[in-house]
């Protein structure tokens, strides 16, 4: 992965979101408009965590900046304990690398390996890697993720393919 430390317009979307090398999302036109807000408590995080993939192979971090908020002691006192007011924010992208799918893929079943049946409440670990891995390009890694975690539209079907993929082991 090779550094960058660019900064750039708002990505072509879907993206997918890895935070803290744990969790996964998808960034996609209906979801980023919850970016667009952020409570003061998220204001004064001094990391986010979180990687953003495009699918022209930039990893990409997001900074949320509001000038009606001012990170002093008081405010920040005030966001941890008993006052924490959400903002309109302005969103600025940086990228911070590029990345190969094979590097996307390793990080996304690492992800799978760290679960706690949050990514594996549908299929078996073991199946879920598997469909990542045979994800030849963005578009499908996308689509699998959204099929067999993220948009489960059909879980009987989900659910015999991961018995009938187990059988064949």
């Amino acid at each position: 992965m090779t550094n960058i430390n660019q900064i750039s317009e708002k990505p072509e979307l879907p993206l997918i979101c890895i935070y803290k090398n744990r969790g996964i999302e998808i960034i996609n036109d209906e979801t980023i408009k919850f970016f667009n807000k952020a409570s003061a408590y998220s204001l004064i995080q001094e990391n986010d965590d979180s990687e953003m993939y495009s699918s022209d192979m930039k990893i990409l971090t997001l900074e949320q900046k509001t000038d009606k908020f001012k990170n002093t002691k008081w405010n920040r006192f005030l966001a941890k304990t008993i006052y924490n007011p959400s903002f309109d924010v302005n969103l600025n992208w940086k990228q911070i690398g590029t990345y190969n799918l094979t590097d996307l893929k390793a990080k996304i079943k690492n992800c799978i390996d760290k679960d706690d049946d949050i990514l594996t409440q549908f299929v078996d670990a073991d199946f879920f890697k598997h469909k990542i891995e045979e994800s030849s390009n963005f578009t499908l890694l996308i689509d699998n993720l959204n099929k067999y975690r993220l948009e489960i539209k059909d879980e009987k079907s989900i659910l015999k393919e991961n018995d009938e993929w187990n059988n064949k082991k």
